[in-house]
């Protein structure tokens, strides 16, 4: 599925990035990572788009996370025409007052790209009168001569044919309604839930697999690509699909265990792109530390002199410290890593006998 958006999210306890579409997976990870108060949604803010650029200026910047998570999905389905289409109904809809037009419209409008005709190439009055007459709707162009036919003000009679047919140019060609939207928004389910998988893997025939196979169930040896998982630093990455359903089976256990947090933790820590490195550090966690508080440099630092410290010392030193500086100095000494899940570093022995690679976090 192609990507429609990159989105900052952000809340009182933190922020993340996010592609939509996102799998649900994906969505509930980011959701882990703001750690969002009782009944606080998240905020939102599209920082890059890779396709439906021309929407975005349209979107309904108050519509719920899942809502624009729904309108992406259906979107990267769409192909050029489609998109085009879509991009002509939310024009209408502008034109007619809806600024900007709300979720639930703009939903129903990735749904109904057959409630309209799309003349391609058509962007303006000029070329969409020259349409209209060379096809038969102007009668009395029918039995011109091609040099009285060229002396015909085109572009008055686009003009016209656009003023009543209530249609729009965009970067696709002339759009013109001609049905009802399509009232889809109203049967979604938006609520986010944990899906039935801990792995959800793409096979060769473009099938999927919702990993760990049930148990007595014969599992059939062969590749497979993950794209969604309860860890989704695991996202994208393949293996044959008896490693993935052992990952799948062991990221489960992880997970009742209450472990898995600091399991995506360590993964994004450590940089792991290897299922098999993957496996491996499951039953490495051991060796690693997760602190969830510190986000930021500064916050490590002042952690760290909270637990060397008296309050009363701590109050008078702070002020006088670059915090931000002695946070870096402390995570280059430890070998530890800030990630989306808390602060990181290994757990075992003096620094200077480990063996850094990569990013000074993965141990041998």
């Amino acid at each position: 599925m192609r990507k429609v958006f990159e989105v900052e999210l952000a809340s009182e306890n933190g922020c993340a990035e996010l592609t939509l579409p996102a799998a649900p997976c994906a969505l509930l990870d980011a959701m882990e990572k703001l750690g969002l108060r009782e009944g606080e949604v998240p905020q939102w803010e599209v920082i890059q788009t890779y396709s439906c650029d021309k929407l975005y200026p349209y979107l309904d910047q108050n519509g719920s996370l899942t809502e624009l998570n729904a309108l992406c999905q259906q979107l990267a389905l769409l192909g050029e025409q489609q998109t085009a289409v879509v991009e002509g109904l939310v024009k209408i809809e502008f034109e007619h007052g809806s600024r900007p037009v709300p979720m639930p419209r703009l939903i129903d409008m990735a749904y109904s790209t057959d409630c309209c005709h799309l003349v391609e190439g058509v962007t303006d009055d000029q070329t969409l009168g020259r349409f209209y007459a060379k096809n038969g709707f102007v009668p009395e162009a029918d039995n011109l001569t091609d040099q009285q036919f060229e002396l015909l003000d085109f572009a008055r009679i686009g003009r016209e044919f656009r003023q009543n047919e209530g249609g729009v140019f965009t970067s696709g060609g002339y759009v013109q309604r001609h049905d009802e939207l399509k009232q889809v928004y109203k049967t979604l389910d938006l609520t986010l839930k944990k899906p039935d998988y801990a792995i959800l893997a793409e096979l060769p025939d473009g099938s999927r697999a919702r990993l760990p196979t049930p148990l007595g169930k014969t599992v059939v040896e062969e590749p497979a690509r993950c794209v969604d998982c309860v860890a989704p630093a695991l996202t994208g990455l393949t293996a044959m699909r008896s490693t993935l359903d052992m990952l799948a089976r062991r990221v489960t256990e992880l997970e009742l265990d209450g472990d898995l947090t600091k399991y995506k933790a360590v993964l994004e820590a450590t940089g792991c792109d290897d299922i098999l490195r993957a496996l491996t550090l499951t039953d490495e966690l051991d060796r690693y530390s997760l602190d969830p508080e510190p986000r930021e440099p500064d916050e490590v630092a002042s952690g760290h002199l909270k637990g060397l410290l008296p309050e009363e010392d701590l109050a008078a030193l702070l002020p006088n410290v670059n915090l931000y500086c002695y946070g870096q100095e402390l995570m280059e000494q430890s070998g530890g890593k800030l990630t989306g899940y808390g602060y990181v570093q290994p757990s075992i022995g003096p620094v200077q006998d480990m063996e850094p690679q990569k990013n000074g976090l993965e141990m041998m």
